[in-house]
């Protein structure tokens, strides 16, 4: 498991804001009172505002030709991802630094979300699951078409280009990064 202070910044994340060493993903809710992000929250007009744009959910910049989508088995079976694309650059980053997907935090806690964010409609949809899998499946896609589920969620599926073997971010290397990321590209 890598510390995030030993993983490479990429240039787009460097220039956003920064917390405890990390970058501030675009669209993380940061509160309106202490100007702290809340990782565990999405900011849902900046999440409209990326899927709209075609920007990245990380940096918040243009996304290129291609786009990269990360989720759990059950997300890359049904081809249906809540979060919105990313570089791959950014992507790769988040994989190595993020505590859910690296196994430093095994669940999210709605309650205690609802709890600090009271100002807040927090909810977990139909397509979320609270509790971490190891695995992760990285999709390559040159597009992507919406659909809204029962609940009113909005989801994003991928036309794909290639997908990863599922991998596991809490026990790969550097090196095992690099090759995920050359056999992206």
């Amino acid at each position: 498991m890598n510390n995030h202070r030993q993983v490479r910044q990429p240039k787009r994340l460097k220039q956003r804001p920064q917390y405890r060493g990390m970058a501030i993903p675009y669209i993380a809710l940061i509160d309106a009172v202490t100007g702290q992000p809340d990782f565990r929250v999405t900011d849902e007009q900046k999440r409209a505002s990326v899927i709209r744009n075609r920007w990245c959910q990380l940096c918040g910049e243009q996304l290129g030709k291609f786009f990269f989508f990360v989720g759990g088995p059950e997300a890359a079976k049904a081809n249906q991802y809540f979060e919105p694309a990313c570089h791959l650059d950014c992507l790769l980053y988040a994989m190595q630094v993020c505590p859910f997907i690296v196994g430093r935090s095994e669940h999210a806690d709605i309650e205690k979300v609802a709890a600090k964010h009271p100002e807040l409609t927090v909810k977990a949809d139909e397509t979320f699951s609270t509790v971490r899998n190891p695995l992760w499946i990285i999709k390559k896609a040159n597009g992507w078409s919406l659909m809204k589920t029962e609940q009113g969620t909005i989801l994003l599926y991928p036309w794909v280009v290639k997908e990863t073997p599922a991998l596991e971010p809490d026990k790969m290397s550097a090196s095992d990064w690099r090759a995920v990321e050359k056999y992206l590209l």
